[in-house]
């Protein structure tokens, strides 16, 4: 009688139990993962990023979850596992949020969401995961063929986004011992396939070369990139260029006279145009310097110039300064030639006086009828 007594119970014990079992897997049959996100969309190598996933309980009744954990291999599970997770009500919904950092491969992972019930089995659920290597590119659009000391040049970046998903806080930040305007760019958020074309105005001041470092967030990771720009100072082949022609030196009483023209015969406007003379030659009125003003490509303008100079002075340099669009200041040297010394006219406090030739010539005169008188008396 005892044992069946036994056999009763643990049936008694076991029966609701049984019966509950299919009723809690059909419930649990309902709960189901409805979305998932991952910020940053798309990582780089070694980002961190968080991963949410959201359950929808479309069921009648309410289930109850034990567990809820992220497994995988070749990404890390930054945080916690979900130890007591409760009930998910019917009709309702639940978020699961997970901090994973990549590793140093790139490609494409699958990390499994594991949801353990407590009155029925599990669910399991694989994540897709994309690790890209592709970081933000710089190109140069636009630059000088070469750098002016002292000359204001644009430079013109093109960035772009390469990724599948946008990166924000894009800033651009020159560097290098030039005067660089403006000393940063903010460009923002920068979708995939994204471009932006940045304008920087260079005016070098040595041959160092300029860095242009672009800053982004994927995600909540900062990343980096920089470009080198060389910097080859020369002459630029645009550049004004004024040429003087048909220079015509000429003595005056006491200073030379210089007349000609003057040719713009670079690419660029050469503006606030002036032609003066310099050492050793000593400018005087009534042209001490003559002002032509802008001249445009191929145009050109006569000048005239008055100075002085000492008696042993061959050559005068003629300095045709002008500016260009920003307010700099250029110059090139014209050397002319003034002939000898003796060409030019006597100073007026070595010319002899007109009654002493005069003396001189009455003497000579007397002096040759001496002799024809003489020779004629003899």
């Amino acid at each position: 009688m005892r044992i069946p007594a036994i056999l009763l119970l643990i049936l008694a014990i076991l029966s609701p139990v049984s019966a509950a079992v299919p009723g809690a897997e059909e419930a649990a049959a309902q709960v189901q993962v409805t979305n998932i996100s991952t910020d940053p969309e798309v990582l780089m190598p070694y980002d961190t990023a968080t991963l949410t996933l959201t359950l929808a309980n479309t069921g009648t009744e309410s289930v109850a979850i034990s567990r809820a954990e992220l497994l995988d291999k070749d990404i890390r599970i930054l945080s916690d596992t979900y130890g007591k997770v409760g009930a998910i009500g019917a009709g309702n919904t639940m978020k699961f949020t997970f901090t994973i950092q990549a590793g140093g491969r790139t490609g494409i992972f699958y990390p499994v969401f594991s949801l353990d019930f407590r009155d029925a089995n599990y669910l399991r659920h694989p994540v897709k995961l994309v690790v890209q290597e592709n970081p933000v590119e710089i190109a140069v659009l636009k630059k000088p063929d070469t750098f002016t000391m002292g000359k204001k040049e644009e430079v013109t970046l093109h960035i772009g986004n390469p990724r599948d998903n946008a990166v924000s806080g894009v800033t651009v930040i020159p560097s290098g011992s030039h005067e660089i305007t403006p000393t940063s760019y903010f460009v923002g958020e920068m979708g995939p396939d994204g471009v932006a074309d940045i304008p920087f105005s260079v005016t070098p001041g040595s041959g160092d070369p300029i860095t242009f470092t672009v800053r982004y967030m994927n995600g909540i990771n900062t990343h980096e990139v920089a470009y080198t720009l060389p910097v080859n100072p020369g002459t630029s082949k645009k550049r004004a260029s004024p040429v003087l022609s048909n220079v015509v030196i000429e003595s005056e009483k006491d200073y030379w006279r210089v007349t000609g023209d003057v040719t713009n015969s670079g690419l660029e406007t050469a503006n606030a145009v002036e032609i003066s003379a310099d050492t050793p030659a000593e400018p005087v009125f009534p042209y001490k310097i003559y002002a032509v003003g802008a001249l445009k490509p191929d145009d050109f303008s006569s000048f005239e110039l008055t100075f002085r100079t000492d008696a042993n002075t061959t050559m005068v340099p003629l300095i045709a300064s002008y500016k260009d669009d920003d307010g700099n200041l250029f110059s090139e040297t014209t050397l002319v030639e003034t002939g000898q010394a003796e060409t030019r006219a006597p100073a007026p406090e070595s010319e002899i006086p007109t009654p002493l030739i005069i003396g001189l010539i009455a003497v000579a005169a007397l002096v040759v009828a001496g002799v024809i008188l003489f020779t004629r008396r003899r």
